[in-house]
């Protein structure tokens, strides 16, 4: 049972796990075991999601890739492999065998995007039902990593994914966020047309060039504010867990959260 401390000071309600809003995503970049239990122990509340980005996977010891999956499992983290691993293995025409490997390996989900490989709709919604058909948890990914396509076009990606029995999709950072740019009319549209609980918004992550700890802070703090405390967020270090919760809580330093902690205690942002 979570039980948190200082349980009188008024903060936005959340869901617990297992949650269908307010999900996050963590992404795991070859974190040590023991690293990993002490994330799991402190902030497992706040974590839905783990990916092993990219192709680390093919990198790491077998028993040590299977030491980890099991742990995020026992904690009821859901698992997968990065999205690229998938686009290679679709490039490579062994895409079917990848899928039965990512079973046998002991990850539950799996990501199926086209940052690099450029999918016909039917050949991603047939990837989509194939690792459904075999028991997968399935992440489609709208979007592209040069950010390049227009609103009509992810719009109807995000359907496709969705139509194809994709459980949930991740919303590419490079799409929505560019620089100073942040496209908020997409934004507002994808938030209108598909449900909540079905978008994942992916924060930028700081291997990109030009993306700071700050501009990822900043871009959060944006969607709580715009979406609420409930948004569905991917791409969290894991020391990031906690940060990421006080500003779902409005707990951050400023009241930019309309329902924020601050905000209820009578803080006012005008003065």
């Amino acid at each position: 049972m979570y039980e948190p401390a200082f349980p009188d000071f008024p903060i936005p309600e959340r869901q617990t796990k297992p949650r269908t809003l307010g999900l996050t995503m963590m992404i795991d970049w070859g974190m040590g075991l023991a690293r990993q239990n002490d994330t799991v122990e402190s902030a497992g509340e706040f974590i839905d999601f783990a990916k092993i980005a990219a192709g680390i996977a093919r990198f790491m010891p077998r028993d040590l890739l299977h030491a980890k999956l099991a742990s995020y499992k026992a904690a009821g983290i859901s698992t997968s492999p990065g999205g690229l691993f998938a686009e290679l293995a679709l490039k490579m025409g062994r895409y079917d065998r990848f899928v039965d490997e990512v079973v046998q390996t002991g990850f539950t989900g799996i990501e199926v995007s086209d940052n690099l490989l450029k999918l016909e709709a039917r050949d991603k919604a047939a990837a989509i039902a194939l690792a459904k058909s075999k028991g997968l948890t399935v992440f489609g990914e709208v979007g592209r990593k040069e950010g390049s396509m227009d609103d009509a076009s992810l719009v109807q990606d995000v359907a496709n994914c969705l139509d194809a029995g994709a459980d949930w999709v991740f919303l590419e950072a490079s799409e929505l966020f560019a620089g100073t740019e942040v496209r908020l009319a997409l934004i507002a549209e994808l938030a209108r047309r598909f449900p909540p609980t079905k978008l994942i918004y992916e924060l930028p992550v700081v291997i990109i060039p030009g993306v700071s700890r700050d501009y990822k802070h900043k871009i959060c703090s944006l969607l709580v504010k715009e979406l609420g405390t409930e948004v569905n967020l991917a791409n969290l270090e894991w020391d990031e867990l906690y940060i990421t919760e006080l500003v779902r809580r409005g707990f951050a330093g400023d009241t930019s959260h309309p329902q924020g902690a601050y905000r209820l205690a009578g803080f006012d942002p005008a003065e």
